[in-house]
């Protein structure tokens, strides 16, 4: 399912003195099953962005058109149900909406809301449990027993529960150690490589490199750059001047080119870069 915004605005607070101008006529298409990071400083409008997707929040102009779905100011989905279902949103913190006793009926909650019986939604969540890393046990544990990680593991088998084919991710490791962001973010590698389109807010730009396809830059509400990873984190200075940081390995290799050096910045993972460095070396 690809994403096409066509001049869409969203103006907050209209005609109060609190008015402000969160997007500003945004021309944007996200292709089908890529792995796009939206990137841009706090208040750029990269939340109010992904809240159109699945019209949790509808345009003060233009329109946004998902599959046969089209979203607009006067025209809400008619089935906005089914569309929230198709477009799946993660929120910063999604352990936050948890509520159930037990983390099945919780996982359940979803697919019984979009017609399944309570045999289909206990397979479904059976299912789930185990592709967000975790085992069946959990099922009849209350969800606010678990770590902060676990908790949003959880709220993630929710989500996946009712088989969106777009995944939106609002900052989704916010929060965690090392390792359970390692973790999470292997889990999204691994539901993209599925067939799902992945949609991640992002402050991380090391994730950015090592996971996406696709940057789209937001400022001061506007998309200023939609382009490839590698053409985006090709022009260090647009991105300092943005106050973005460079991965880390991609700053490396600059830093190695600016000595010498003729290193393709656009490798992504330690295992090429210390190839291309013993060949740099040896040759």
């Amino acid at each position: 399912m690809s994403i096409t915004f066509e001049n869409v605005s969203h103006v907050y607070g209209v005609d109060t003195p609190f008015e402000f101008h969160a997007l500003k006529n945004v021309q944007l298409n996200i292709k089908n099953h890529s792995f796009t990071a939206i990137i841009g400083q706090t208040g750029s409008g990269k939340s109010t962005l992904i809240q159109h997707i699945n019209a949790l929040l509808l345009p003060t102009q233009g329109s946004i058109k998902i599959d046969d779905y089209l979203i607009s100011v006067t025209n809400k989905p008619e089935k906005l149900k089914q569309l929230r279902q198709k477009a799946g949103l993660v929120f910063q913190f999604p352990e936050y909406q948890l509520f159930e006793e037990t983390i099945e009926k919780d996982i359940m909650f979803g697919p019984l809301n979009f017609g399944k019986t309570e045999q289909e939604a206990k397979e479904i969540a059976r299912s789930m449990i185990k592709i967000v890393g975790l085992d069946e046990s959990y099922l009849d544990k209350s969800p606010f027993d678990l770590s902060g990680g676990q908790k949003r593991r959880v709220a993630i088998a929710g989500i996946l529960a009712m088989n969106p084919d777009i995944l939106i991710l609002d900052e989704p490791t916010a929060g965690l150690d090392p390792q359970g962001t390692k973790d999470m973010m292997n889990l999204f590698k691994s539901i993209h490589e599925s067939g799902k389109t992945i949609i991640i807010v992002t402050h991380d730009m090391n994730h950015v490199l090592e996971y996406c396809d696709d940057v789209i830059v937001m400022n001061h509400g506007e998309v200023e750059r939609h382009d490839t990873v590698t053409q985006i984190f090709q022009d260090s200075e647009y991105l300092n001047q943005l106050g973005i940081d460079l991965p880390m390995m991609t700053r490396f290799i600059l830093d190695l080119n600016e000595q010498g050096y003729h290193i393709d910045p656009s490798i992504n993972c330690i295992e090429d870069l210390i190839e291309a460095i013993g060949g740099e070396i040896n040759g």
